[in-house]
């Protein structure tokens, strides 16, 4: 018969190892913070195409149009989320206006390189059983309203 002392001492290295194991692969996965933003590119506030002819009214922004930010820009258009959650390797940020009362969801992952995209945007109504409208409330929700297209007159 194997005594308690015995099977306690055979797996005390096999459960360090396991543990060390799990650290090392949450390292891996681990995003640094705080580091120095790239400004390799300048920051791309357009949400909205402009309109393809002088006569036609700009549209107004759809939560696909967040899709392909970076984390840079989605600040400058909405500043901090509410909550910011990490998933590893991605992030989601919430946003949420009053007026409708709404919230934004970013989904961030690495692109190419270290650097977060949003690759999903969702809008979802705080009120139960309403719906809203994706415009209304990334309009409510802008921190820095997109640069639009300026129409000519038409002479």
């Amino acid at each position: 018969m194997i005594s308690y002392r015995v099977a306690r001492g055979a797996f005390a290295p096999r459960l360090v190892f396991l543990g060390l194991t799990m650290l090392a692969l949450a390292a891996c996965g681990a995003r640094p913070s705080g580091g120095p933003a790239v400004a390799d590119e300048p920051l791309d506030l357009a949400l909205v195409p402009a309109p393809s002819r002088p006569d036609e009214a700009p549209r107004r922004p759809l939560s696909a149009d967040v899709v392909r930010k970076t984390e840079a820009e989605a600040r400058a258009l909405f500043g901090a989320p509410v909550t910011l959650r990490r998933e590893p390797p991605g992030e989601v940020w919430q946003y949420q206006a009053e007026n409708p009362r709404c919230t934004l969801l970013l989904f961030f992952y690495p692109d190419a390189g270290p650097r977060l995209r949003v690759t999903h945007a969702q809008v979802l109504s705080r009120v139960r059983g309403q719906t809203v409208d994706d415009s209304d409330c990334l309009a409510a929700l802008l921190k820095t309203q997109p640069p639009m297209a300026t129409a000519k007159p038409m002479s």
